[in-house]
């Protein structure tokens, strides 16, 4: 066994074998995996080894699409079969809700050059002849998809990377793993003791187990998955071709030909979330007792629609554990808080997603991050809200809804494990009509509905239940004042002698050079990729208030961990949850203020874009004259123990001036009208600042941040992709996120978000498009929903151009 590596990847399933396959493709050198049995003995053996392009995330699309891509070539590449059959897949829909999910996932293929089919029910016998298109409103055809045999495709890869120099031991358990002195990880095994620069948790429904030897928990939990094999049918074994799969979502099963016979993998509500207490010490290529009864309902359905599966007997049931974390997507990034150390698990889809895992993982050791978003499989995308509890009820959850209906906001209105955040004002909210979403496991309110108006969401693509009080809000925030709480957001403070030499090199913008003023900016990577937006704060010479998106909180800590200077010369402390922050905005704003401050609220004394610490109604508040919704305003934060006589004080106060709470529905209407960009939606790794047409904000000259070099050569050389503000003719469903955007019948971009202006009363949306096509005037479409719908660039933003209101100039 070697005594040192660059990378150790620790787990020989399908994700820790890419990666490691990956890395040594290029061009890794001195890398290994250790496998406590065998290679594939976890989960990866007994996986049924589906190969869906499909997902309601754009992003997670492409890594399936990789992996498929990979799968298809791997035998040529290795010599080693790996068992693919590519016989196309047919999804149903039963009713036009879901069929509207399949015209949306289908736009999202076009963006990835995949060839979707849409299918009228009489259309879905030519593909599959045993099948009932009776109650079906519709069909989804994708002539790639298949299966492949998960443990030859494991090999497969495993043979490429030996071939390539890299090492695998097996039978090699890890025992203890300890940070060495010069910042090493020290790898003991059952084999020997390796010292590794970089380690990649790879060890599937273990993963647990190598976390609690460095001293951590990850989100991950185990459930019972249950398939069935069914004999051989002469039928089948006369049809001449292999049948393609079949998914039936609303009714929440897959089935395949499996030799002459099916296998059929329901995933059944009420499923069983296993080894909450821990993993068995000697469980490995096992399997768990069959349990038939739990699935009888699902089967007799499927039975129903496709008659022949009736004929055939059980061979057997396979009954597996299989990981899930909160929002069933696997954790592939940095673990926060650790240097040099990643994970690669939590997968529910493992075989489809794992040869994209690992070409991406590759890419977060190698080059700091990938080449395409992947912020929602980031382990940082969680908070230590996501607790053992916790987890194990929404992994249960979203077993249960596994084939749930990709609709805008349904993930946030699943009830498991809520409340689990919430700000001292939440029983204040609720009674005033709050529908609330969970986001970070914060408790937000998305709209308020009024007396009368039963409080909780009606899910749809088009537009909803909620969309005229929505519009009500925006207009007594644009024509009154507004009462927002944005206590999730994200707040540090970075103190000491050398704060202002750390912030400034990763900082796009310069810092503000008057104590209370604020600036924007950008933390970006070597590359000129946008990582982080930060409001910075200059509370005093040397220290600083950063505010940051609220579900960035720990991906945002950890970027700025990663930064600071080893001599102790800066403090970077997380003050989210110690403070609270309440948003009063509108043209009525000031004068509900001085109803309870004594401070000069004026232009001149408290100008826009400064700071002061101030008293509002006997509490003590920093108050940013800043906002997200481009009206005269003020960001109160405030110690969070002062929020409830605080929130009573100002409802009080604005009671005269028709001051109404808002939610985040109306916040993203009004930053849509002002063409505010939104991270995680425009700002991503994915591009950089330049191309989100934020070059105000990087300021070269006479500096020298990280990504400095990037982005003067991309100034200097012209952007490929811009970010273009477009109107959009849509006809009651707006353009959300992923949807295609087309010059003719060429795709030229896709949609990062969208929705409907209230007070412009236009649909807007942003999209990344070629920049040959982003000039204001520039004549394009978005598909949304199968629709094609005119779409023009306009000039940012549509509200206020001259930005006068933010700046209290309400006569302009």
């Amino acid at each position: 066994m070697m005594t040192h590596a660059k990378v150790l990847v620790i787990g020989g399933g399908i994700a820790g074998v890419s990666t490691l396959y990956h890395l040594a493709k290029r061009g890794c050198e001195n890398i290994a995996l250790v496998e406590r049995s065998e290679l594939t003995a976890g989960s990866t053996w007994h996986a049924a080894g589906n190969l869906p392009h499909f997902s309601t995330s754009l992003n997670v699309m492409r890594l399936q699409q990789y992996s498929i891509a990979l799968y298809q070539r791997l035998e040529a590449e290795t010599g080693q079969a790996v068992g693919h059959h590519k016989t196309g897949a047919l999804r149903l829909a039963h009713t036009q809700e879901r069929f509207e999910e399949f015209q949306r996932v289908a736009g999202m293929a076009d963006s990835c050059g995949l060839d979707f089919k849409l299918l009228k029910p009489e259309e879905l016998q030519q593909y599959h002849p045993f099948l009932e298109s009776h109650d079906i409103v519709g069909g989804l055809w994708d002539p790639d998809d298949g299966h492949i045999d998960p443990t030859s495709v494991t090999n497969a890869m495993a043979k490429g990377a030996r071939d390539l120099g890299a090492q695998i031991y097996r039978n090699s358990p890890v025992s203890a793993i300890t940070r060495t002195a010069d910042g090493f990880w020290q790898v003991e095994t059952a084999s020997g003791t390796i010292t590794a620069e970089t380690i990649v948790n790879a060890a599937g429904f273990r993963a647990n187990e190598v976390a609690a030897m460095i001293g951590h928990q990850l989100p991950i939990a185990s459930m019972e998955h249950q398939y069935l094999v069914t004999e051989g049918l002469q039928e089948v074994a006369d049809c001449g071709l292999e049948l393609p799969m079949v998914r039936d979502p609303d009714v929440s099963y897959y089935l395949r030909q499996e030799r002459n016979g099916f296998i059929l993998g329901p995933y059944e509500p009420g499923g069983l979330p296993c080894w909450t207490d821990g993993v068995p010490p000697n469980f490995g290529q096992e399997l768990f007792e069959p349990s038939l009864d739990r699935l009888e309902d699902i089967i007799a359905i499927a039975m129903e629609q496709i008659p022949l599966l009736a004929k055939a007997g059980v061979q057997t049931v396979i009954n597996g554990p299989i990981t899930y974390t909160p929002d069933g997507h696997p954790l592939i990034g940095p673990v926060a808080g650790f240097d040099n150390y990643f994970v690669c698990s939590g997968f529910n889809f493992g075989i489809v997603q794992g040869g994209g895992a690992g070409y991406f993982m590759a890419q977060w050791i190698l080059d700091g991050h990938p080449e395409i978003d992947l912020n929602e499989l980031d382990p940082r995308r969680f908070g230590d809200y996501a607790n053992a509890r916790y987890t194990v009820a929404k992994a249960t959850e979203v077993y249960a809804h596994e084939y749930a209906n990709g609709l805008p906001y349904e993930y946030e209105n699943r009830p498991a494990a809520r409340p689990a955040k919430t700000t001292p004002i939440y029983s204040r909210l609720k009674e005033n009509g709050a529908v609330f979403g969970a986001r970070f496991g914060w408790e937000r309110a998305n709209w308020f509905a009024p007396v009368g108006m039963e409080p909780r969401d009606e899910l749809s693509y088009s537009r909803s239940n909620w969309f005229e009080t929505v519009g009500e809000e925006c207009r007594a925030v644009r024509e009154k004042v507004g009462l927002l709480d944005l206590s999730a957001f994200a707040k540090f403070e970075v103190s000491g002698t050398g704060a202002v030499a750390y912030l400034d090199q990763l900082s796009t913008n310069r810092l503000p050079a008057e104590v209370g003023g604020i600036a924007l900016t950008y933390m970006v990577s070597a590359t000129g990729r946008i990582l982080g937006e930060f409001t910075i704060t200059r509370l005093a010479a040397d220290r600083f208030y950063l505010i940051s998106a609220a579900a960035a909180q720990v991906h945002d800590w950890d970027e700025l961990r990663r930064r600071l200077p080893a001599d102790g010369s800066v403090r970077l402390d997380d003050l989210t949850a110690r403070f609270g922050t309440l948003v009063v905005a509108g043209p009525k704003a000031r004068e509900v203020l001085r109803k309870l401050t004594a401070t000069n609220l004026g232009n001149e004394a408290f100008p826009w874009l400064s700071a002061q610490e101030i008293s509002v109604a006997g509490a003590p508040v920093r108050a940013l004259r800043v906002n997200y919704v481009g009206e005269l305003g003020w960001e109160l934060h405030h110690p969070i123990e002062f929020q409830l006589g605080l929130y009573d004080a100002l409802v009080e106060a604005g009671a005269e001036f028709g001051m109404r709470n808002f939610g985040t529905r109306a916040m993203d209407s009004l930053r849509l009208e002002k063409a505010y960009p939104m991270w995680g939606h425009e700002l991503t790794c994915e591009n950089t600042p330049l191309e989100a047409k934020l070059g105000f904000f990087v300021k070269t000259d006479e500096r020298n941040f990280v990504g400095r070099e990037a982005l003067q050569q991309q100034r200097e050389q012209g952007v490929k992709v811009q970010l273009a503000y477009l109107e959009v003719d849509a006809e009651g469903a707006d353009a959300f996120n992923f949807e295609p955007v087309l010059a003719g019948d060429k795709v030229v971009g896709v949609v990062s978000s969208g929705g409907y202006g209230h007070c412009v009363q236009k649909s807007l949306a942003f999209a990344y498009v070629q920049a040959d096509q982003a000039a204001v005037g520039a004549e394009l479409s978005v598909l949304i929903l199968g629709q094609r719908r005119a779409a023009r660039v306009i000039k940012a933003p549509a509200f206020d151009p001259q930005n006068q209101r933010p700046r209290g100039h309400y006569d302009a």
